[in-house]
């Protein structure tokens, strides 16, 4: 059985669809601004994770909106600032996406989003746009406070998968909540026995981190499926499968050398790709 692991951002729900909200203030401006913005908060997750110094993904979001303002010379009152803000915690989904989420829902694929959105806002996210209902469960890195690309939390995926698959055959919820708690006490209490931190090279291997690798899923069954070229590569320098979600021509995958395994132009067209090849099967 495959896993298949969807970003939220960009990827399922429209980060580019701010935009609109800014037109009354902005005009012409808006599209600029809300692209800047969107790489600003982009850049300062992973300055964060370099610095190891975690703030939520939505302050993030915040520093962001504030430099860019400067930036661009705009001006906003706290109160048109906290309006927008508030909108980027209801972003829509594509248009693709309800439909295709119904069908992956329906095959034998285990399905995950993986965000580095906090828990809090991707449920409410999800729930908004209407998509939460057909995901298994849904990770955030805050429970590591480090954000992607960092091998640490491609790392942590594995171990989430790993432990949402030993689970017996109870609710989807109760092994949600289960898998939850036991990571973040992971985290708090003993970081050193999580292969998250073992594979970055913060820990050292032991005898029972080796154990728990022998349980890790095969990455060849696990998808990374992301419309961010830095997500897609994060996922595919650690061995995992990688799908590159184009859903714009003009958007250049980095030249590094390091290419997806698939690149599609949307989630419809991913589910007929991955049924077509036996990744996926209609279990309905």
């Amino acid at each position: 059985m495959h896993t298949l692991v969807f970003d939220v951002y960009g990827t399922l729900v429209d980060t580019g669809s701010i935009a609109s909200h800014l037109e009354p203030k902005l005009g012409e401006k808006a599209q600029a601004f809300a692209k800047n913005w969107r790489n600003k908060q982009l850049e300062y997750s992973y300055r964060m994770a370099l610095m190891r110094w975690y703030q939520p993904f939505h302050k993030c979001a915040e520093f962001a909106f504030d430099y860019t303002c400067e930036d661009m010379d705009v001006k906003f009152s706290e109160e048109e600032k906290k309006a927008i803000l508030d909108k980027g915690k209801s972003l829509p989904p594509y248009p693709d996406t309800v439909e295709a989420m119904t069908l992956f829902h329906r095959s034998d694929a285990t399905l995950f989003a993986f965000s580095n959105g906090g828990s809090s806002v991707l449920e409410h996210l999800l729930h908004a746009a209407q998509i939460r209902s057909f995901l298994h469960e849904v990770v955030s890195v805050e429970s590591i406070r480090l954000y992607k690309p960092s091998r640490i939390a491609y790392a942590y995926l594995l171990e989430r998968i790993a432990h949402f698959h030993s689970m017996p055959h109870q609710t989807k919820n109760i092994k949600m909540e289960y898998a939850q708690r036991h990571f973040e006490s992971c985290i708090q209490t003993s970081s050193r026995r999580c292969l998250s931190y073992v594979e970055s090279g913060l820990a050292e291997e032991t005898e029972a981190t080796m154990k728990r690798r022998d349980n890790l899923p095969d990455p060849k069954t696990v998808w990374l499926i992301s419309s961010n070229p830095f997500d897609v590569i994060g996922a595919k320098v650690i061995g995992l499968q990688s799908v590159w979600i184009r859903r714009s021509p003009d958007v250049i995958f980095d030249p590094w050398g390091i290419e997806p395994t698939l690149t599609v132009a949307n989630l419809l067209e991913l589910y007929d790709v991955l049924n077509y090849q036996g990744v996926v099967a209609d279990n309905s």
